[in-house]
């Protein structure tokens, strides 16, 4: 989870670490919401890429 806080947001793991615990599970549960709604996304375009085959 760090490294994509890192990677997308460019937040290095020091300054994750040494935020507000609350502020940190706000982070970790934000980022979580993400991940799960691009894998929802992808999901749905891989069934609407299915449906179009022939």
């Amino acid at each position: 989870m760090l490294h994509l806080i890192f990677q997308r947001h460019h937040l290095p793991p020091d300054e994750v670490y040494n935020k507000d615990e609350n502020v940190k599970r706000f982070m970790y549960a934000s980022m979580m919401l993400q991940l799960e709604e691009e894998e929802k996304a992808r999901k749905e375009q891989e069934r609407a890429a299915r449906r179009l085959k022939p």
